[in-house]
């Protein structure tokens, strides 16, 4: 399996949601995460998209969805009606997002990419994600050690192109999933345990992220 070699975004696109699946009250999931699950809004202010590119090269490395329940939506709606990106506007976004009771996050690999350079990169966005107060050192610890156990089953394949990771957050916990382009359900598991959840949209709508900023955009621009 070819593996390239990843710029900084690139690296942080890996880590999408920093593995928050590893954290405790496992258990097996039913459908998989579905950015059309009747839960979610559609319309205006109800999703986000982005396409991740190599730096220099321009190289689509990914693509990420990320799409949100109604009250959310509603909220997007009061804070970002008629109005353009600016870093303030940002942040209140960037809060709800976080905060949403429902969303389903998708990424699709455009490339392939190894089970150690992805958990590496997990590694360093959970200390980012620590760093700005998102998480705690105690999350930070369990999640670094839970890696290895939790994706074993990627152990020797990694991600290949057009493998999909997604991750739903719910009120019940954080469903994560990996499915092939062929349909194979690689990874399925539910994590019920308090506060995990948030880990995976703090990942995108932290300070810094490499996703804030191009994910808010096309919230704001109708771009998705």
């Amino acid at each position: 399996m070819r593996l390239m070699k990843l710029s900084t975004p690139g690296r942080h696109a890996l880590t999408l949601g920093l593995a928050a699946t590893l954290v405790g009250g496992l258990a097996i999931a039913s459908a998989l995460p579905s950015l059309d699950s009747p839960e979610l809004a559609q319309g205006p202010f109800a999703s986000m998209h982005m396409i991740l590119k190599k730096t220099i090269l321009r190289i689509n490395i990914a693509t990420i969805d990320v799409r949100f329940d109604k009250p959310t939506q509603g909220r997007f709606a009061e804070l970002a009606r008629n109005q353009k990106y600016s870093d303030p506007l940002a942040q209140q976004l960037a809060q709800v997002a976080i905060g949403a009771p429902n969303a389903v996050v998708q990424m699709q690999f455009k490339h392939d990419v190894s089970l150690d350079r992805w958990m590496d990169v997990v590694r360093d966005n959970v200390k980012q994600a620590r760093e700005a107060g998102l998480i705690t050192a105690q999350l930070e610890q369990q999640v670094s050690q839970g890696l290895p156990q939790w994706f074993a089953p990627l152990r020797e394949r990694g991600y290949e192109k057009g493998d999909r990771l997604l991750y739903a957050v719910s009120p019940e916990g954080l469903h994560t999933a990996v499915a092939s382009l062929d349909g194979k359900v690689l990874i399925d598991r539910m994590d019920k345990e308090h506060g995990t959840k948030q880990v995976v949209l703090a990942s995108y709508f932290a300070s810094g992220s490499e996703f804030r900023e191009p994910l808010i955009k096309s919230l704001l621009e109708g771009t998705h």
